[in-house]
């Protein structure tokens, strides 16, 4: 009988000692995963704004050759100041002047060549037709001068057919 003990005790000691090399082993797993997990940090020179015009977020580098910068979404020109911190402030800005900028909804329904009166539907379908007319992969065959007029018409149109939505006209 007690051998029998002996053996049970001997045992149940085994089985801590593993449950312990097994508990070790895992704490020791999960430290070095841990330890593997690079932190995420931004470089300390770069710098994100946002545009003032149409909150196009902007990456960039310090330090900016020369304090002028453009937003790549709306053209916007602004001027950038940095402080003795390190800190970007915009002070400046200068929209892109356009002289064939759209005004009014009178234009845009020129530029979609439609009536003032026209219904949504019409207007999904003159924008539709007439992007597919200038669309620059489409005409892009053509030569490099037509793919450039091309790229102007698409931009008239879809500032167009943009102030339309906002106006509820679609």
């Amino acid at each position: 009988m007690m051998t029998h003990i002996g053996l049970l005790a001997s045992i149940a000691l085994n089985v801590i000692l593993l449950g312990f090399v097994v508990f070790s082993a895992r704490k020791n797993r999960l430290k070095k995963q841990r330890q593997k997990k690079p932190a995420f940090k931004t470089p300390a020179n770069l710098r994100t704004i946002s545009c003032p015009s149409c909150a196009q977020h902007i990456k960039f580098t310090l330090p900016i050759d020369g304090n002028k910068a453009r937003c790549r979404k709306c053209y916007a020109q602004f001027k950038l100041d940095i402080d003795e911190h390190r800190n970007v402030y915009i002070t400046e800005i200068k929209l892109p002047e356009d002289e064939q900028s759209i005004k009014s909804l009178a234009d845009c329904y020129l530029i979609l060549g439609l009536n003032a009166d026209a219904i949504p539907m019409d207007i999904k379908a003159a924008y539709k037709k007439k992007i597919s007319e200038y669309h620059p992969d489409r005409v892009g065959v053509l030569g490099i001068k037509i793919q450039q007029i091309a790229e102007e018409e698409t931009r008239q149109i879809n500032a167009a057919y943009a102030m339309l939505q906002e106006h509820g006209m679609v």
